[in-house]
């Protein structure tokens, strides 16, 4: 019975990172009470990933194998033995949602995450269930590196900037990141369908913006609209940011005609833009760089950072992500 294991975290052994075996959890044959079976269940969860391969260790306190087909045994039982039906239903949507985590992301129920940007700022987005059409809903490798990246940035941005644009928000890390590192106001842009999560990551973040003396306002963008752009030069950027914004051909055209519409033309603006090196957007990427040349700007710096992704593989492990950073800036003629 689970009852009889030795509490596995409070162990001051070189053993207390030992897995347990599915065997050692509560066998439905034994008949085990609606708490031992929702204690097993807790063990089973899946925290929220955090992007870092330093939380691997501990995530999991029983070993996947066997695992799946436990949790199928339990939603499948009728737990006759068990005489409180709150308790039955308890367990079959634990056990449910056990199944559910380890069925992928795009399973996983709505949640609330916090990615640490670093020592002094840690950032809590929700993030609705994702499907295929909704991709912005979800919070990108790209978009945690580049976000604990913006302070090393800042020494390309001119001392007397006070405003920043984000193409692409998503969830908004990037964008609150900016505004709390930069002390500065963030214009957070996506489509409509993704502006109402973004907005409430907003309202969410909204005392720790305030505090660190940053301002946010979010707005839909769509960059297929050449009509949207700013009324009057003033209203133009001399930030422009972007994480990972590139998911089909035609991106690599829109977002820098985008960003050519909404940047100031000036020698000091700056387009900063982080993405994976996916193999299969190989050619986008290259895109992106023609693109930008052809609309006369020029690379300030590059280099490429190592991350990982938030969600586990069936073994438990995490998959290293590369990505590529570029600063770039309009070549204007003095």
């Amino acid at each position: 019975m689970l009852s009889s294991q030795p509490p596995l975290l409070e162990s001051d052994s070189d053993e207390e990172h030992a897995l347990l075996h599915v065997h050692d959890l509560p066998q439905l044959y034994q008949k085990p009470s609606s708490a031992a079976l929702l204690q097993a269940l807790s063990l089973l969860s899946f925290e929220p990933p955090s992007f870092s391969a330093q939380n691997v260790d501990g995530r999991h306190k029983v070993e996947e194998q066997g695992v799946p087909g436990y949790l199928t045994s339990v939603v499948s039982s009728s737990l006759g033995w068990i005489e409180d039906e709150d308790a039955k239903d308890s367990i079959w949507t634990a056990a449910s949602a056990r199944l559910s985590e380890r069925a992928g992301r795009n399973a996983m129920p709505a949640m609330t995450r916090t990615f640490v940007i670093n020592d002094q700022l840690s950032i809590s987005l929700h993030e609705p269930s994702l499907t295929e059409d909704n991709l912005g809903l979800k919070t990108w490798t790209s978009s945690l590196l580049l976000a604990q990246r913006l302070a090393e940035c800042r020494q390309y941005i001119r001392e007397d900037c006070t405003r920043a644009l984000e193409l692409g928000s998503g969830t908004g890390l990037v964008g609150i990141a900016a505004a709390c590192i930069w002390h500065t106001h963030v214009l957070l842009t996506d489509l409509p369908e993704i502006v109402p999560n973004l907005q409430q990551n907003l309202s969410q973040n909204q005392e720790l913006i305030s505090r660190l003396h940053g301002t946010v306002k979010a707005r839909s963008l769509d960059w297929n609209d050449e009509t949207d752009l700013p009324a009057h030069e003033s209203e133009k950027y001399m930030v422009i940011l972007a994480a990972d914004p590139i998911y089909s051909p035609e991106h690599p055209r829109l977002l820098v005609a985008t960003v050519r519409r909404w940047i100031s033309w000036d020698q000091y603006a700056r387009f900063i833009v982080e993405l994976p090196l996916r193999e299969r957007y190989e050619g986008e990427r290259n895109d992106l760089r023609a693109h930008l040349r052809e609309n006369g700007f020029g690379l300030v710096v590059e280099d490429t950072d190592t991350g990982y992704d938030d969600w586990q593989s069936r073994d438990g492990g995490l998959a290293e992500v590369k990505c590529w950073w570029s600063i770039w800036k309009p070549l204007v003629d003095l």
